[in-house]
């Protein structure tokens, strides 16, 4: 079952920087944030639009398919623009997925943490302005692509409005077109069209490749499927075209209303699969494809193909998977690139994401695949294990879980009961890991009202996993300065602990525990105080003196006397619980440092200056050897030691005259 915090870490402050591109000093080379995709084997050049980028320069171009259609090559042409800066030494190359607002922030976050600007504790938002007024300041020969724009006003808040950087915007959208200069990228032009099948097949033969290109409407990525197929099975062009116009694709594939496929094009990548799968010594090309269609159109991390290893999903060595994928990349189903050479990311067009997803519907796959894809991304999640130690792999599977439920849930029905109850409990994750990140609470909030939702018609308003939500919402109402809504969440959650649960379960416990931390967050000392003691009276008997729950409701006891003006008692127990925190659960464990750093800001009210800053001194060091130079409470333990002091010094300043 998906666990709750009992209580969240003082949020950070603003860490001021100076304004330049890069925090420090600046890297030699070319900066690449997020996964460029590589050249695919049947890429083609296009001079005459790669020159309109070129000769765009500072400011927002908008390369958009002028069909409105996927497939045209659009983003391949950024991507080419993208690896054309690298080599040539741009300060900063940019790649961020923007098909959505939590894409987007999270491609933002990732530019900003290569920059040296993420500051852990602020909101997304935040940050992702930061990154814009950067590149406002600083943004000569930098270079940010935004692909599959879907909102263009979503995308307005993050583009510079001067400055010399260069931004590409990559959009199906006519909308996008608001945003800057336009590029039109239409369909291969005839002669592209035969050059194109001529070259990759070695088949000299002008008509057949004329006929073949216009079955497929001149897509780029539909001639590509084909050149793939013609030439690893040694067809004629004439060959190739009868198996094309005798596949059925229409029986999978039900025309999709105001978004029709291209002509010949969904019958070209179901070719391929077929053609790939006849071939395939692994067995696992198909279902392997399946399974990156149901995840992240962003990219998916080699490393998390690797996690399908289990007995619930693929049951197959890396070895098997990567021979798999090489297979896949050779007929231009995927693409094989990224940043991380040790960890390169997979990613297929979102055509063939698609209708490869159609398909599985239509044979009635789907369910198993997503079954064995949500065994994989769970093994992922829990090897993950503190989000904030590994924070950008952590924010990818939200996106990967979140892809996976959405693609799943439209198509799931009754009998498919532990297929969804898996999903259910892997957004219950994701909720807990964006509230251990704490820089996302207004996503939180919006991922955690739906969970609930779907919990309760489910699995039941009164389901463990339906409360365990519902904690997961109030903490992050509370998390994103909604008292009013969070107070009324806790103590619907408490109520029904007390009814299903009981007075004593641990769930109920930390219900009443949270209420009473929300109530004193409220300023409500009075609602907070009889409930932290009557919890910390019942974890005491139920789980224990020394339990680490116990404790932290010790410490939070000690705060509510504290803040009402039982300074004395808050120092005695927080004294105590420091003290059974360093033997319980050692020096530095986080629970310790936060008590310890408790007790020096209760010490700095006592005026006893020289303990507390002995104290603040000793949480820092331990914080960041612990969490990480930027994790919220190491920021924050600085920050506080930083001024405890100043202020000492000024008061000693003070005294001698």
């Amino acid at each position: 079952m998906t666990q709750v915090n009992d209580s969240k870490g003082v949020q950070a402050g603003d860490n001021n920087v100076q304004l330049n591109l890069f925090v420090g000093q600046a890297p030699r080379g070319a900066v690449v944030a997020g996964s460029v995709p590589q050249a695919p084997p049947a890429f083609q050049p296009r001079d005459d639009l790669m020159a309109q980028l070129r000769a765009h320069g500072p400011g927002v171009s908008v390369v958009r398919a002028v069909t409105g259609l996927r497939g045209v090559g659009k983003t391949q042409l950024a991507a080419a623009y993208a690896r054309e800066c690298i080599d040539a030494g741009w300060r900063l190359v940019a790649w961020v997925n923007a098909e959505d607002t939590p894409a987007l922030l999270a491609g933002l976050e990732v530019v900003a943490s290569r920059l040296g600007i993420d500051r852990p504790g602020t909101a997304i938002e935040v940050i992702a302005a930061e990154v814009r007024n950067r590149v406002e300041a600083d943004g000569e020969r930098c270079l940010l692509i935004y692909d599959n724009v879907t909102d263009a006003g979503a995308l307005r808040p993050y583009l510079p409005a001067a400055g010399k950087a260069q931004v590409i915007v990559t959009s199906t959208q006519a909308s996008a077109l608001t945003l800057g200069r336009p590029t039109g990228v239409a369909v291969f032009t005839a002669p592209e069209a035969r050059d194109f099948l001529t070259e990759r097949t070695g088949r000299n033969d002008p008509a057949g490749a004329e006929l073949v290109a216009a079955e497929l409407g001149r897509l780029p990525l539909a001639v590509a499927q084909a050149a793939a197929v013609i030439k690893s099975r040694h067809l004629s062009y004439n060959v190739y075209l009868s198996r094309l116009r005798a596949y059925p694709a229409e029986r999978y594939l039900p025309p999709a209303v105001g978004d029709p496929y291209p002509r010949g094009v969904a019958e070209s990548i179901l070719l391929s699969l077929d053609t790939v799968t006849a071939a395939d010594p692994t067995g696992l090309c198909a279902d392997l494809l399946a399974a990156i269609s149901l995840l992240s159109p962003d990219g998916v991390p080699r490393d998390l193909l690797y996690q399908g290893g289990g007995k619930d999903s693929f049951g197959v060595g890396a070895e098997t998977i990567d021979e798999s994928l090489a297979g896949l990349a050779a007929a231009s189903l995927l693409t094989i690139g990224g940043e991380d050479e040790t960890n390169p990311t997979v990613t297929a067009h979102r055509l063939v994401m698609r209708v490869v997803r159609e398909r599985c519907v239509s044979e009635g796959t789907l369910a198993a695949i997503g079954a064995k894809t949500t065994a994989m991304v769970t093994a992922a999640s829990g090897s993950l294990g503190v989000p904030w130690r590994r924070r950008a792999i952590a924010r990818d599977l939200v996106q990967q879980v979140m892809a996976l439920s959405e693609c799943l849930n439209q198509h799931l029905s009754p009998q498919d009961g532990p297929l969804m109850e898996s999903l259910l409990e892997r957004r219950g994750w994701t909720l807990w890991c964006l509230n251990e990140l704490g820089d996302s609470a207004s996503r939180a909030v919006a991922l955690a009202e739906a969970l609930v939702i779907d919990d309760e018609r489910v699995l039941g308003a009164t389901h463990t996993e339906t409360l365990v939500a519902r904690h997961h919402l109030a903490f992050a109402y509370r998390a994103a300065g909604r008292l009013d809504d969070a107070i009324p969440m806790y103590e619907r959650t408490l109520a029904d602990c007390i009814r299903v649960l009981g007075d004593d379960h641990p769930e109920t416990l930390k219900a009443r525990n949270n209420l009473a931390v929300a109530y004193g967050a409220a300023g409500r000392s009075d609602g907070a105080l009889p409930l932290l003691e009557r919890t910390l009276a019942d974890r005491v008997r139920v789980l224990g003196d020394d339990h680490p729950d116990t404790l932290n409701s010790r410490n939070n006891l000690a705060g509510v006397y504290d803040s009402t003006g039982r300074l004395g008692e808050a120092v005695a127990m927080y004294e105590r619980t420091l003290a059974d925190c360093v033997r319980v659960l050692g020096e530095e464990h986080p629970g310790t440092l936060k008590t310890r750093m408790n007790l020096a800001y209760a010490y700095e009210e006592l005026g006893r200056w020289d303990e507390a800053i002995s104290l603040y001194e000793q949480a820092a060091k331990g914080f960041e050897r612990v969490l990480g130079r930027d994790h919220p409470d190491t920021v924050v333990a600085r920050g506080t030691l930083t001024r405890a002091r100043k202020l000492t010094a000024r008061k000693l300043t003070s005294d001698d005259r």
